[in-house]
C-alpha cells in the first residue's frame, strides 16, 4: 500500500503537458506470457524511418515499489533526442519476489526487446542502459551478465549474442549493504533469507567483482541535492579501482529525482546531451 501511494504522489509530480510531440508512445507492451503488470514495457521513440540506438531504462523505488510510469517524460526526452527508448517494469521484491527475480525479468524484457527491434526502427546494434535510483544497481548487474559467463551460470541464463555499449546510472542506489536499520529492513524485504550465502548476491557486490572492469563506459549522474549522492562517489571509486571507463557528471540542484521528472529545463536537457555525446564517441 505504500508504494502504491508513492507512485501515484510520484506520478502526479509529471509535468505531462511537456510530452514533445514527435515522441510516439506505444504503452503495455507484455514480455511475458503472463501479462501481469510486472512484464510489460513502454517504448517512445521518434518514428522517421530511421535506425536508432537502443535505450533499455530501468525505474528506480528501492526495488519495493514504483512503476516505469514514473520514467515517462525522461522516457520521452531521451526519445527526442534520438533513442528508442524501452521504460521496463519488473516484478517489485516483497512479499514473494527478489532483487535477483527482478534481475531474471530485465534479461527477459531486454531479449524480447531484441527480437522485436526492427518493429520500433531500433538498431539492436547499439545497445545502452539506464537505471535511476535502485535501477542502477540493475542496469549495472543485466550489463555484467553480458561479460561473465559464471554470473550467467549462477542466475540460470543463457548464452548472449549482444553487449552494451554504455551504461546510465542517475542517482543510483549503487550498493546494498550500508550498515545501518534502513538498510537492513531493505536488504530483508528485497533478498531472500540465507542470501549473503547466495552466489548470486556476490555477483552484487561491486567492489568486489572483478567483471566490473569489462563493463563498457558509464555515465554517472547526480547533483548536491540528491539524498544518495554518495553512493554515486562510492561507485565512481569501484570504477576507479578496477579501471573501468567512466564519467562522473554533477549538475544543478534538482535532487534525486530532478533528470526524471523535470528533463525538460535547459540544464537537464544539456546533461542528457553531454551523456548522449559521451556515448556515441
Amino acid at each position: 500500500m505504500a508504494g502504491d501511494k508513492a507512485l501515484t504522489i510520484d506520478v502526479g509530480k509529471l509535468d505531462l503537458s511537456r510530452l514533445p510531440e514527435e515522441v510516439t508512445e506505444i504503452s503495455d507492451i507484455s514480455y511475458s506470457d503472463d501479462d501481469q503488470p510486472g512484464h510489460k514495457i513502454d517504448v517512445y521513440v521518434r518514428r522517421d524511418g530511421t535506425k536508432k540506438p537502443i535505450l533499455i531504462d530501468i525505474h528506480g523505488g528501492g526495488f519495493i515499489s514504483e512503476d516505469k510510469a514514473m520514467n515517462r517524460l525522461f522516457g520521452n526526452y531521451m526519445a527526442k533526442l534520438g533513442f528508442a527508448v524501452f521504460e521496463i517494469n519488473f516484478r517489485i521484491a516483497y512479499p514473494e519476489w527478489t532483487v535477483f527475480d527482478q534481475i531474471e525479468d530485465i534479461d527477459r524484457a531486454v531479449r524480447f526487446v531484441l527480437d522485436n527491434a526492427e518493429s520500433y526502427e531500433a538498431d539492436r546494434d547499439q545497445l545502452y542502459i539506464a537505471g535511476h535510483s535502485s535501477g542502477g544497481v540493475l542496469a549495472v548487474s543485466e550489463a555484467l551478465l553480458c561479460v561473465d559467463p559464471a554470473m550467467r551460470k549462477d542466475y540460470g541464463i543463457s548464452e548472449r549474442d549482444y553487449n552494451y555499449r554504455g551504461i546510465l546510472t542517475d542517482c543510483g542506489l549503487m550498493h546494498f549493504y550500508k550498515s545501518s536499520i534502513a538498510y537492513w529492513g531493505m536488504r530483508k524485504m528485497c533478498f531472500p533469507k540465507g542470501y549473503k550465502n547466495d552466489k548470486r548476491y556476490g555477483y552484487l557486490v561491486f567492489e568486489d567483482n572483478e567483471s566490473i572492469g569489462r563493463l563498457p563506459k558509464l555515465a554517472l549522474i547526480t547533483n548536491p541535492k540528491d539524498v544518495l549522492r554518495k553512493m554515486t562517489f562510492y561507485f565512481d571509486k569501484v570504477l576507479e579501482k578496477h579501471g573501468t571507463e567512466h564519467r562522473l557528471i554533477l549538475y544543478g540542484k534538482d535532487g534525486h529525482t530532478g533528470i526524471i521528472f523535470v528533463p525538460y529545463t535547459d540544464q537537464n536537457t544539456a546533461v542528457l546531451k553531454q551523456v548522449k555525446e559521451y556515448f556515441m564517441t
